[in-house]
C-alpha cells in the first residue's frame, strides 16, 4: 500500500459536516453545477485517495469509491485496480451491486449514478436538484391539500388541521430554501432488491425509491416516523425481506415487506449510528457507531444488548464474511473481529492507523480495506 495523508475526512464525518465548508477542501472549487457536468479525472494516485466504499461482486470483481468520482475496480483479488470512467467530479460515499453487472453510486450534492458493465464506466441517473425539485412539489400538494381540508372542517377538527398546516408550512418553507441553496445535500447509501427496486437515503432525511432501475425516483420520505429530519446514514437487508436503517441521535426504522412500510424502534442509543451488519443467524443483527457503541439483536430489533468492544473510536463499516466472521472498522485503524455472530469481538489497530471506512473479503481470503488513505490489501491469514 502506498501511504498518502491527502484528506482527513473521512465517512463519520460526512454527516456531522454535509453542509460544511470542509467537503470543498476535497475537490477543486467548483460549482453544485459544475461538479455534476465534469467527468472525474484519471489519476495514477487515485487508489491512495480518500475511498469511502468497497463491494466484492459474485464473479470476484472488486470495486471501491471515493473521493472526486473516483471509482476502481479490480478483478486480480486486489492486487491492481483500473480507475473507472465517471461523469461527476463529487465524492461517492455509497455502491450497491445486485450481480456481476448492474450497480448504482451515491454520493454528495444527491448524486444517483448507474453501471451496467460491473463498475467500469457510469452514467448519472439523478442529483440534488431533481431532488430538491420533487421535495418541494410534494410539499406544496401537502398545503394544498390540508388547506382543503380546512374549509369543510368541523370545529373538533380545525385545531388539529392548522397544526398540521402550519408544521407542513414550514416544511414547504424548507424545500424552497433547500433549492436555493443548490445539490447540497448528499444520499449516504443505497440498497437494491433487485434489477428494478430499489432505495437511497441521506442527509436530513431523505429516501427516495425507484421500481424501474432509477429511471425515475419518488420521494418516499414520508413512509418514515422523521419529523425531525435526522440523517439517515445507512440501509441495510438483514435477511430477506428484511431492512433497517439507522441514523442520527440513534434514529432505527425497520420494514419485513423490502421497504414497502416501516416501523421505528426504541433505540438503545442516542449517538449516531453508522451501520448495520447480518449476524447471518434468523433475526440477527448489529448496529454500530459514535464513540465504539456497537448493539446485537436476536430478534430484530425488539430488544438490544449492548456489546463491549474495548474501543472508543467511531466505527464506520461493518461486513459479515463467507466463513462467518464478522468485521467493524473504524477511526485510527480500528479493525474488530467476531467469530461468534458478534457476542465477543477482538479488537486490534493497524500501525498506520489510518481511518478506515470500508471492508470486504476477496475470493483469496485476503481482507480489502479503504479510507483515508486509499486502498489497503491484507493477504489471507494476515492483519
Amino acid at each position: 500500500m502506498v501511504k498518502t495523508v491527502k484528506n482527513r475526512v473521512f465517512k463519520s464525518l460526512l454527516v456531522p459536516l454535509v453542509a460544511a465548508s470542509s467537503f470543498a477542501l476535497s475537490q477543486p472549487v467548483f460549482s453544485f453545477s459544475d461538479v455534476l457536468e465534469t467527468s472525474a479525472t484519471k489519476s495514477a494516485k487515485a487508489a491512495e485517495s480518500l475511498l469511502l466504499d468497497v463491494q466484492k461482486l459474485k464473479n470476484g470483481r472488486l470495486v471501491a469509491a471515493g473521493e472526486r468520482g473516483h471509482v476502481l475496480y479490480s478483478d486480480d483479488d486486489g492486487k491492481s485496480w483500473v480507475q473507472s470512467e465517471v461523469p461527476v467530479i463529487v465524492n461517492i460515499i455509497s455502491i450497491y451491486f445486485v450481480n456481476d453487472k448492474t450497480g448504482w453510486a451515491v454520493g454528495h450534492d444527491g448524486i444517483v449514478l448507474k453501471s451496467t458493465d460491473g463498475g467500469q464506466s457510469w452514467t448519472r441517473q439523478f442529483d440534488g436538484f431533481k431532488a430538491n425539485e420533487q421535495t418541494l412539489v410534494q410539499r406544496q400538494e401537502k398545503v394544498a391539500e390540508l388547506e382543503q381540508k380546512l374549509e369543510s372542517a368541523s370545529e373538533e377538527e380545525m385545531e388539529d388541521l392548522e397544526f398540521q398546516l402550519e408544521e407542513a408550512t414550514f416544511s414547504m418553507e424548507d424545500a424552497q430554501f433547500d433549492i436555493e441553496g443548490g445539490s447540497t445535500k448528499p444520499f449516504l447509501d443505497v440498497w437494491f432488491q433487485d434489477e428494478n427496486t430499489g432505495f437511497i437515503v441521506g442527509a436530513y432525511g431523505q429516501m427516495f425509491r425507484t421500481t424501474d432501475g432509477g429511471e425515475t425516483w419518488n420521494n418516499t420520505a414520508g413512509l418514515l416516523e422523521n419529523p425531525d429530519r435526522f440523517h439517515l446514514n445507512a440501509i441495510k437487508e438483514i435477511q430477506p425481506g428484511h431492512l433497517v436503517i439507522v441514523g442520527e441521535a440513534g434514529i432505527i426504522m425497520r420494514s419485513t415487506d423490502n421497504g414497502n412500510s416501516w416501523e421505528t424502534l426504541e433505540s438503545p442509543y442516542d449517538g449516531s449510528l453508522f451501520g448495520a451488519v447480518s449476524t447471518r443467524q434468523l433475526n440477527g443483527m448489529l448496529i454500530y457507531g459514535l464513540r465504539g457503541h456497537v448493539f446485537r439483536t436476536s430478534d430484530f430489533g425488539d430488544s438490544w444488548e449492548q456489546v463491549e468492544v474495548n474501543t472508543e473510536q467511531t466505527l464506520n463499516s461493518g461486513n459479515a464474511f463467507k466463513d462467518g466472521t464478522i468485521m467493524i472498522v473504524g477511526n485510527n485503524g480500528i479493525v474488530l473481529k467476531s467469530y461468534d455472530s458478534g457476542r465477543n469481538f477482538s479488537a486490534t489497530v493497524r500501525k498506520d492507523r489510518s481511518s478506515l471506512v470500508g471492508v470486504t473479503e476477496s475470493d483469496n481470503g485476503g481482507i480489502v480495506l479503504v479510507g483515508q488513505d486509499g486502498l489497503y490489501l491484507a493477504l489471507p491469514n494476515a492483519e
